[in-house]
């Protein structure tokens, strides 16, 4: 009885930290042999009590189209991050505004509501953590949010019947739950048009739902940040039009500059050298000495020669949890 018992425990340890069960690999099978594909779904991220939330549409066409919508369910303002074959372009449509950046998006890091994304770090992922329940599989691996965060754990929770993700937690490095992806819809194979891939179109399409007097941000303030690194103090406040720039100095030395950035009649172009990252659900650029994120109609850059990444997303953070911006 005693070697049975030794032996159904080894049995069971086998299965949970089992290299790839077949739903991980008709998954990857699937997903390799399809063409194309479009994924619907809600993205959560938390922080302290709180979250935000926004919706996001996925479409990929082979070789390597991609374009994905996140819109925010506060105010419905989109973003939208497009691959095509003339580059990367991060899309603002309620201010007429695109980034074309240099990047290696989306293969230098993982993004969860991209199925190549889970793909790569099953794939990648020695001895893959599995708890098979009746009706889901819960497949746990490292994962990466952007070129220079931590390596951090995601749990993919695939449905048994269809070997597809229905939901995935990315949690941060101290284990606590940082996004959640809902699958809503997914669907393989699906037929795209050509023209979802293109700037205009894409950018004309999305200021439809916005009917004919745009999106409008309202209580607009340009302000100090609510949180910036212990030892640095503001230097200087200059404030001019619709910009302002700070500096701060001591430990961490750094600037902001805030400004307005309203609606314009043409589609206004700026090129950038630098990555895709996810701050709160919302699209930022990351260069080597900057930040810069549009958010409800205000357009920040954070700069610094000296301050470390995770303490510039906090400063970033604090404009996007204040309200009434």
């Amino acid at each position: 009885m005693k070697k049975i018992v030794i032996l159904l425990v080894i049995m069971l340890l086998l299965v949970g930290c089992s290299s790839k069960s077949s739903v991980e690999e008709k998954f990857m099978a699937d997903l390799t042999d399809s063409k194309s594909y479009k994924v619907e779904g809600q993205m959560e991220t938390f922080y302290d009590d709180d979250r935000k939330v926004n919706d996001f549409v996925v479409f990929y066409k082979e070789p390597d189209l991609i374009k994905v919508t996140i819109k925010s369910q506060e105010n419905n303002d989109q973003q939208i991050i497009l691959k095509n074959p003339s580059g990367v372009y991060v899309l603002i449509p309620a201010v007429n505004k695109n980034f074309k950046i240099q990047s290696s998006w989306p293969q230098n890091a993982s993004y969860p509501y991209l199925l190549q994304s889970l793909a790569k770090d099953i794939a990648n992922q020695e001895n893959i953590l599995r708890v098979e329940n009746e009706a889901t599989v819960e497949v746990e691996t490292d994962t990466k949010m952007h070129t220079d965060a931590n390596v951090v754990k995601q749990k993919i929770i695939f449905d048994k019947v269809t070997a597809l993700p229905t939901e995935v937690k990315v949690y941060d490095d101290e284990g606590d739950l940082y996004i959640r992806c809902v699958y809503q819809s997914i669907e393989l194979d699906y037929n795209i048009a050509a023209t979802e891939f293109e700037i205009k179109e894409s950018i004309t399409y999305a200021r439809l739902e916005y009917g004919d007097e745009g999106l409008v941000f309202e209580n607009r303030t340009l302000d100090l940040p609510s949180y910036f690194p212990a030892g640095s103090v503001l230097n200087s406040q200059s404030k001019k039009n619709n910009q302002m720039i700070m500096k701060y100095t001591g430990e961490y030395g750094f600037t902001i500059i805030q400004e307005f950035i309203d609606d314009a009649e043409e589609v206004y172009s700026q090129e950038e050298d630098g990555r895709v990252i996810m701050i709160l659900g919302n699209v930022a650029l990351l260069t080597n000495t900057s930040l810069r994120f549009v958010y409800e109609g205000i357009e920040y850059t954070i700069a610094s020669e000296e301050i470390v990444l995770d303490e510039v997303i906090k400063i970033a953070e604090s404009y996007m949890i204040d309200s009434g911006k």
